[in-house]
């Protein structure tokens, strides 16, 4: 899998995927300098990177998008 990928698979953002692996939180392969990130599907299954999920998602209480209620600036 791409980064895109391993991140929608997880549910998380390509930065926080990114991140963990720089961590050495969860495996993730850069072979080519400018070449995409590679993941193994098994890899994203474990305790390991379900951790990561519920640390991530319980992190991240708030929404990043605006919801309907947020005022808006006019000039």
């Amino acid at each position: 899998m791409t980064l895109t990928e391993a991140a929608e698979f997880l549910g998380l953002s390509s930065r926080t995927v990114r991140l963990a692996v720089e961590r050495g939180e969860i495996p993730g392969e850069h072979p080519l300098a400018d070449g995409p990130w590679v993941f193994r599907r098994c890899d994203l299954e474990t305790a390991a990177a379900k951790e990561l999920v519920s640390r991530a998602q319980a992190h991240n209480r708030r929404r990043a998008v605006p919801d309907a209620a947020q005022e808006e600036f006019v000039f």
